[in-house]
């Protein structure tokens, strides 16, 4: 069985692959900073990792506790992760987020993202933001790199506290955009 490697899978479907190369360890850094309180997250959901990056320092830091999620549609970087992470519930799509929350009755306190939304088209953005937002717990914070900051508006118009940051020390550079939601409020469903 071949390892994929990021820019095989880019030239085969780079709608859904959105580097030819995996993250740093700086933009991991930037993602997941020292600051964020492990104890306190019961419940992460990962959309798009790809073959682990970010994965690997949650699985590290995390609680023992929390419950850790993956959400990868290349099924070549699947069963990667299949391998590195055999202990995880890896699901075929991050439009299945919802149906977690629904089937466990919990929300997530952190979602992390490297879906390339700026290869969507606006329908599916819109989707993606609707169910992240509503997968949400109140105090939920969604984090997601990008390598444009032309999204900083959709992120904007989706989720009411929006911090930008940046790293120029990735292949390509990268935009992170980490996401809150005001308590209990509601969002639309788009049209």
């Amino acid at each position: 069985m071949r390892k994929p490697s990021f820019l095989g899978e880019f030239l085969a479907d780079s709608l859904h692959v959105g580097s030819v190369v995996p993250s740093s360890d700086f933009l991991t850094r930037k993602m997941l900073p020292v600051t964020i309180p492990w104890r306190k997250i019961n419940r992460i959901a990962e959309l798009g990792p790809g073959t682990g990056v970010f994965t690997k320092y949650v699985e590290r830091e995390r609680s023992p506790n929390s419950r850790f999620y993956l959400f990868e549609r290349n099924e070549a970087f699947r069963n990667v992760l299949k391998r590195k992470f055999p202990e995880l519930a890896i699901l075929d799509d991050a439009l299945r987020l919802g149906e977690v929350v629904q089937e466990t009755g919990l929300k997530f306190d952190l979602i992390i993202s490297g879906l390339p939304f700026a290869n969507f088209d606006s329908s599916l953005q819109e989707l993606l933001f609707h169910d992240i937002y509503n997968a949400m717990a109140d105090n939920g914070t969604f984090v997601a790199f990008q390598y444009t900051p032309l999204l900083r508006r959709k992120f904007q118009a989706h989720f009411p506290i929006v911090d930008a940051g940046y790293t120029w020390l990735n292949v390509p550079p990268a935009w992170v955009f980490r996401c809150r939601k005001r308590r209990a409020s509601a969002h639309r469903k788009p049209e």
